[in-house]
């Protein structure tokens, strides 16, 4: 008997942590400010302001990008945790440095999946070596 609940509380566990692992990541009305840019030789490029680094999720399949000081925008789609940005457009002023507009504009071209993980999205490219990590952006209006 006891043999029995041990391999059904067993069964049970793992068909939750199966369920939970495979739950499809949902984007649509989500705004995420940019946190860390990882690169190769474990390098990290973090911005000085992660609110001009943002992606905004819109209805329609709409993305609306932050890029530094520029302004961007493309349509996305999300197939289990592949994510593809296509007609990315983007505004080309010449930010101030340090700004990350190309290594971010970059990543966000070459995106393949995306991962939502301890209340962080995570956006991998085609290279392994290469991901951003975001935190879930709320407007707060200075008064």
């Amino acid at each position: 008997m006891r043999n029995s609940l041990t391999i059904f509380l067993i069964l049970v566990l793992d068909f939750l942590s199966s369920t939970a692992s495979s739950q499809e990541v949902s984007l649509e009305g989500s705004s995420w400010q940019l946190t860390a840019i990882h690169g190769f030789n474990n390098s990290e490029f973090i911005p000085p302001n992660p609110e001009n680094y943002l992606l905004r999720f819109r209805m329609d399949n709409r993305l609306q990008i932050e890029a530094d000081c520029n302004q961007g925008g493309a349509t996305w789609s999300l197939e289990e945790n592949f994510l593809i940005f296509t007609q990315l457009i983007t505004t080309r002023k010449i930010c101030l440095s340090p700004s990350l507009f190309n290594r971010y504009v970059m990543n966000l071209i070459r995106t393949k999946t995306a991962e939502i993980s301890d209340e962080r999205l995570i956006i991998r490219t085609d290279s392994e070596a290469s991901w951003m990590e975001f935190e879930p952006y709320i407007f707060t209006p200075d008064f």
